[in-house]
């Protein structure tokens, strides 16, 4: 009974916050037993996690992942030698990771993975490395898989996601397959902490945990039937005469006609006031488990294949989705700054840099986040922080030709000239590319021009 009604909380709040935690609990004590498999920590974590704050569950969770990591093959070996290396062609990322990475076995994906991208003109290009080209490979590859264009997904009015369910009529007969692979890859990017600008309706984040959705989770998919079946339910005319509904469900997927039967000659049976709340139960269920049944299994199976799905179990449904896509908070500018690096001459003291932080300052919420989404592809921070964001943010002083010559000048907070070069950023290595503007309002105006024209990796 108390776990369902922390479940409900977290999908509906009715308590405070942390109104669930033991606070007389000494958690480090309740961690360090559970590590050392504790019968009472293991029980306790499995059963009620929610008496751990959110931030020491993420904690665990990341402590999971790293000892499950020093014990992937090949792991113990040199930066340079370490792990899996592929070749991407930009053209084909979706395509040429699922060829490549789609069947490696689970510890190899758990592992380091080094990419190699090739250019259109079949060059390979300069860069392996194990964060910045891999975060560029998976934040690519996951908005070609997540468009809706593809055919794999769809998108509620709130824009969240789902799995199509004419996903085999849009992408072909291996479209099982290619959400496994988009399964393996969102895992891969948890278990990394590499968070997503990815939103996945709550009934799909609810599956990812285990859980049989029901009607309470029917509004993540379908508000409008949602509400037409709590219509339904209180309805007090004649409800077979008055709505003439069936236990049948009419699709047309791509001009394929189909009439599912939500029980055996379900379109011969009517609905009426005696049966309305089986019909209830029956439309929530096929909307949200059975339509989308094939689609849903792939895609957990090859989120569960990088992490395991008891681990998963330390989150709510929300709280998932701030693993996956990071906090809904105002971007802090100070954590930010306070987990800088400078490159190219700045330094945390140079008057460009305390002009960018300045400026910064005064943004609004909607234009901090338009500054992180430009400088790191997110537009949400981290969990737990700006000190967990891989690889560390770094502003780099470019001059006005854009070359990217360390500067004496800007050290010293010299060489402040006129440019009508834009800042730009390589999103893979979190890296703002900013020139050495003449005065604070040209910084702000250039700023500001940028992240809200959405102009793109190394526009100037």
């Amino acid at each position: 009974l108390l776990g369902l009604l922390v479940e409900r909380d977290a999908r509906r709040p009715f308590c405070a916050p942390q109104a669930w935690l033991v606070r007389a609990l000494d958690a480090d004590r309740l961690k360090r037993e559970f590590f050392e498999r504790t019968p009472h920590a293991l029980a306790l974590v499995a059963q009620m996690p929610w008496v751990l704050s959110f931030d020491e569950r993420v904690h665990l969770f990341r402590e999971l992942v790293e000892r499950e990591r020093r014990g992937v093959l090949g792991e113990h070996l040199p930066e340079h030698v370490r792990g899996h290396h592929v070749k991407i062609r930009r053209e084909h990322m979706l395509e040429d990771g699922y060829v490549q990475l789609g069947g490696l076995p689970p510890g190899a994906l758990k592992g380091t993975i080094r990419i190699e991208f090739i250019s259109e003109l079949g060059m390979a290009e300069a860069g392996i490395d194990r964060h910045g080209v891999f975060k560029e490979f998976l934040e690519e590859t996951a908005a070609k898989a997540f468009d809706q264009n593809l055919g794999l997904f769809n998108s509620t009015p709130t824009r969240q996601l789902y799995p199509a369910r004419a996903s085999a009529l849009a992408v072909g007969a291996n479209h099982l397959q290619l959400f496994d692979f988009v399964g393996k890859m969102l895992g891969k990017a948890v278990y990394e902490g590499i968070v997503l600008d990815v939103s996945l309706a709550d009934f799909v984040a609810s599956k990812l945990l285990g859980k049989v959705n029901s009607l309470d989770e029917l509004p993540s998919l379908d508000a409008e039937l949602h509400s037409s079946l709590s219509f339904l339910k209180k309805y007090e005319g004649n409800v077979e005469l008055d709505l003439c509904l069936t236990f049948s469900v009419d699709h047309d997927d791509l001009g394929v006609r189909e009439t599912v039967e939500l029980r055996e000659v379900g379109s011969t049976i009517p609905v009426t006031k005696e049966n309305r709340i089986e019909y209830v139960h029956l439309m929530a269920d096929y909307a949200l488990n059975k339509q989308l049944a094939p689609q849903s299994k792939a895609f957990v199976r090859g989120f569960h294949s990088v992490v395991p799905a008891g681990w998963l179990r330390l989150f709510s449904t929300p709280e998932l989705q701030r693993l996956i896509n990071g906090d809904d908070s105002p971007v802090d500018i100070e954590d930010l700054r306070k987990h800088t690096r400078y490159a190219g001459g700045y330094n945390d003291f140079s008057p460009t840099v305390r002009d960018l932080w300045s400026v910064l300052g005064t943004f609004s919420r909607e234009d901090r986040a338009r500054f992180l989404k430009f400088a790191t592809s997110c537009s949400k921070a981290p969990l737990l922080g700006f000190a967990h964001l891989q690889p560390t943010f770094t502003v780099q002083c470019v001059s006005s030709d854009g070359a990217e010559v360390p500067s004496a000048l800007a050290f010293f907070g010299m060489g402040r000239t006129e440019t009508s070069r834009l800042p730009t950023a390589s999103t893979c290595f979190n890296l703002l590319k900013l020139p050495n503007f003449k005065n604070k309002k040209v910084l702000r105006e250039k700023l500001l021009y940028a992240i809200r024209s959405s102009s793109g990796f190394e526009l100037s």
